[in-house]
C-alpha cells in the first residue's frame, strides 16, 4: 500500500498570504501543531506551532515575517512504511504527500497511518495470531507459509521484529482461523520455539471451562 492511498482530503493546506492568528486558528481547530503551506498547489513546506508563537505581528500574513518552514514530506508513490519512519523521526503530526512535480496532494495523519496499517496487517479479519521466536538465519517465511497452508489455512499477515545485539528474532503471523491448535502443534514438530499465541479459539474455551470450574467448586 503506498501513500497516495491513504492521504486524506481534509483542507490543512494554508497559504503564505494568510496571517499567523489565521493559521494558529487552523492548528486550534485541527488540533495540529504543524500545517501545509501551500502556494498556487506548490508545497512550500510546513510551518509549525512553535514557529508562529509570539504575539507580535499576528495579523501579518506570515510570507513577510521571517517564518521557518520544515521541508519534509512523501511522495505518493512511497511506501507507508516510510510514513512511520518520518513521524518518528521528525517528530511530526502531520504529513504532507506530494507528486513527483511537488504539487501538494494532501496530507496523512498519525491516525491515518494507524488505519493504513490496520488494513494491511488484516487487523479486522478474524484469526490467530502466532508468534515464533529463531535465530536470524531459521528465518525462511517459505517454509513457514508451506506448514500454514499443509493445514489448510492461509496467512493473512506477517511481520518480523529483530532485536539489537541479538541473533534472535520474532516472527509474527496472523491465519485465516482461531482455531489454530493444529497449527501450532505442526509448527512443534518442525522444531520451531512458540514464543506465544492470541485469538486461540481453543485456549478462550479452556480458559471459559475453568473459569466455570472454579465457580462451580465455590457455590458447593
Amino acid at each position: 500500500m503506498n501513500i497516495g492511498q491513504v492521504i486524506t482530503d481534509h483542507n490543512y493546506a494554508v497559504t503564505p498570504l494568510e496571517s499567523k492568528r489565521q493559521i494558529l486558528d487552523k492548528m486550534a481547530d485541527w488540533r495540529l501543531a504543524h500545517l501545509p503551506v501551500v502556494k498556487n498547489e506548490l508545497f512550500l513546506g510546513l510551518v509549525s506551532y512553535e514557529s508562529l508563537a509570539g504575539r507580535e505581528h499576528v495579523d501579518t500574513p506570515i510570507e513577510k515575517l521571517e517564518v521557518t518552514y520544515q521541508h519534509v514530506h512523501l511522495f505518493d508513490t512511497q511506501h507507508i512504511y516510510d510514513a512511520v519512519l518520518f513521524f518518528q523521526v521528525h517528530g511530526i503530526d502531520l504529513l504532507p504527500v506530494l507528486d513527483e512535480e511537488h504539487t501538494y496532494l494532501g496530507a496523512l495523519t498519525p491516525l491515518d497511518l494507524v488505519d493504513a496499517l490496520g488494513q494491511t496487517m488484516s487487523v479486522n479479519h478474524p484469526g490467530g495470531i502466532i508468534i515464533l521466536e529463531m535465530g536470524n538465519r531459521d528465518n525462511a517465511l517459505s517454509h513457514i507459509a508451506h506448514i500454514v497452508e499443509a493445514e489448510n489455512t492461509q496467512i493473512l499477515s506477517s511481520y518480523v521484529r529483530m532485536f539489537a545485539d541479538s541473533s534472535r528474532l520474532e516472527v509474527t503471523i496472523k491465519v485465516n482461523t482461531t482455531d489454530i491448535s493444529s497449527i501450532v502443534a505442526a509448527f512443534l514438530r518442525h522444531d520451531y520455539t512458540i514464543k506465544s499465541t492470541y485469538n486461540d479459539e481453543n485456549s478462550r474455551d479452556n480458559s471459559r471451562d475453568r473459569y466455570e470450574q472454579l465457580m462451580n467448586y465455590i457455590n458447593m
